[in-house]
């Protein structure tokens, strides 16, 4: 097996190995319903770290992924900021799962 791409097995025992914190499953929910801000998430999670709970689920076996949109902030600077979200086949097995209570 590689290092680099785990199997799809080794991926579904890593994501069962523990409960995931209240943080965690704040998150995955609401990525499971589709692409959220870095700034929303920490909203929901109830932390000021989004990114660092991204890195928990990704090191969990969740491949979540990024991309930077531009915006223009209140000050009429140039910036980007992370949109988080789960691919459809990623979505579709964590449901198939059954991680979360609901």
């Amino acid at each position: 097996m590689n290092k680099n791409n785990p199997s799809q097995s080794s991926r579904n025992i890593s994501i069962k190995q523990r409960p995931f914190t209240a943080r965690q499953e704040r998150a995955l929910k609401t990525l499971l319903n589709g692409p959220c801000s870095r700034e929303r998430l920490d909203r929901v999670a109830g932390a000021s770290n989004g990114p660092e709970i991204i890195s928990q689920l990704r090191k969990r076996g969740i491949q979540v992924q990024c991309r930077r949109v531009a915006h223009i902030d209140r000050d009429g600077l140039s910036g980007s900021h992370g949109v988080y979200w789960l691919p459809d086949s990623e979505r579709q097995r964590i449901n198939s799962l059954h991680l979360l209570g609901d």
